[in-house]
């Protein structure tokens, strides 16, 4: 059984001032061949096809950080690359793609259905085409009528080795003619936020994974949308995959799309004003309950935020507050700046406040360099970890800063252990991130609050200017089934 894997991920905001070109895919790293094998930077999906006995052909695979609409001409050199290595590797049983669903390029509204359409007229009608997707995607019939789609489960997205490792094995029970899967999508008519470490949606997930397997159902994904691209395409959708049995999976799908919508506003952490969160982390006991985190959703680099707003921090300074620990912020100036002063330097240091207007003004801090690291990193567990570039740790008169070159949101913790701050002895540590720092930092501890403030990532979607939405959608409309 011969196997052909590629991908190309990334996630679009729309209304994200940070430009993607081919550079930032080389950035996140380009793995051609048998590079995708790597057992640090490649694909688990195809170590995975590997392991099983599979002729395993390494395509290409690349990823890019989130930011605005990618370039043409970059999205149109990687998929032709990617596209023209398919067709040299010759006949193949499967093609399995890693793509994360929520890629929009300059004249492409949906690349990965782009690409996927252009891998069937390749391979022809009998050939499985597969791909694992973040559930912050999109999808259309391009998508799903030409591949077999999973999605993460999870949110924050703890299961993506698991769920990927699941699609080569269905992958491989459709080429051997043991299953015929068939699918059915429900749009849900809403874009919302569903976070499955808490309830409702922690119940939902466990009800969808009880439900698999049984009665001729393969597979189920909730595709959460993205809603920070304006694209006709963006919605929550049900992807319910069956074994030849269309109208079960329609009629699954329906009902499980129409109890998500009834979820609708419930399925996300409460997000707190700006004035109000800092209010909190004054009154905050850390001698008794431990640090407080605030999340500052609206500057998350992981939704294409800049990282280098200053609205909270400067919020935090004027109200006085001490032991407060900061990061990650994206300022490669500062970081320069820093290293060139050298361990142990004191000056006066423009922070923050320069990618964008909605990155706020820059704060001058007195600060002293405390660290520096020529190659930081963000260590998440087992064999993931986030290049940070060059970092430096500064102190100023009411806490610490963590500063970075790498535009990556603040996944975890150990980054600022390397840099000499302990968290533990901080009273609020402020992170770059609107979820993803949960799974991480709940060692250090279990308080959090997540903040609304001015950035690109804002909490409440409506107030962005959208102008290409599928209406009627919650929560643009109240009742978009009536």
């Amino acid at each position: 059984m011969r196997l052909f894997f590629g991908g190309i991920e990334t996630e679009t905001n729309t209304f994200s001032p940070i430009p993607v070109g081919l550079e930032n895919f080389n950035e996140g790293g380009m793995l051609r061949g048998d590079e995708v094998f790597d057992p640090v930077r490649g694909s688990d999906m195809a170590i995975y096809a590997r392991e099983l006995g599979l002729d395993v052909v390494g395509g290409l695979y690349c990823q890019a950080h989130p930011g605005a609409a990618v370039r043409r001409d970059a999205y149109e050199t990687l998929r032709d690359e990617l596209l023209d290595r398919l067709r040299a590797a010759g006949p193949v049983d499967i093609v399995a793609l890693n793509l994360h669903g929520g890629m929009v390029a300059q004249g492409y509204d949906d690349c990965e259905g782009d690409l996927i359409a252009r891998v069937r007229a390749i391979v022809g009608p009998r050939v499985v085409i597969g791909s694992e997707l973040d559930p912050h995607s999109h999808l259309s019939p391009a998508m799903y009528e030409n591949a077999i789609l999973m999605c993460y489960r999870e949110n924050p997205h703890t299961d993506i080795r698991a769920r990927g490792r699941e699609l080569i094995d269905l992958l491989l029970r459709t080429a051997r003619r043991e299953v015929r899967p068939v699918t059915a999508v429900f749009n849900c008519r809403m874009a919302d936020v569903f976070q499955t470490q808490r309830e409702p949606m922690k119940s939902f997930v466990a009800r969808m994974r009880g439900l698999e397997g049984r009665d001729g159902v393969l597979s189920i994904s909730i595709v959460h949308g993205f809603r920070r691209a304006d694209i006709p395409l963006l919605g929550t959708r049900v992807i319910v995959i069956t074994d030849d049995d269309a109208r079960r999976g329609a009629e699954l799908a329906e009902r499980l799309g129409r109890e998500l919508f009834e979820l609708r506003g419930q399925c996300a952490d409460a997000v707190h004003p700006m004035d109000e969160a800092v209010a909190s982390a004054s009154a905050w006991d850390a001698a008794a309950n431990g640090p407080l985190v605030l999340a500052e959703m609206a500057d998350n680099p992981g939704g294409g935020s800049p990282g280098d707003a200053t609205y909270v921090l400067k919020a935090l300074i004027d109200s006085g507050i001490d032991r407060i620990a900061a990061g990650v912020f994206i300022d490669p100036l500062a970081v320069r700046c820093a290293i060139d002063a050298g361990l142990g330097a004191r000056l006066t240091m423009r922070i923050g406040g320069k990618a964008c207007p909605l990155s706020g003004p820059p704060l001058d801090l007195d600060v002293t360099v405390t660290a520096i690291d020529p190659a930081a990193k963000i260590v998440l567990g087992g064999d993931t970890v986030v290049p940070m570039g060059r970092a430096v740790a500064l102190r100023f008169a009411q806490g610490e800063l963590l500063l970075a070159e790498n535009r990556w949101q603040t996944y975890g913790p150990s980054i600022f252990a390397d840099l000499g701050i302990d968290l533990r002895r901080q009273r609020v540590i402020l992170v770059k991130s609107a979820q993803h720092f949960k799974a991480h930092f709940e060692a250090i501890t279990p308080h959090s609050l997540t903040l609304d403030s001015p950035g690109v990532c804002v909490a409440d979607v409506t107030q962005l200017p959208f102008k290409r939405l599928q209406r009627p959608l919650w929560p643009w409309d109240d009742d978009p089934w009536s």
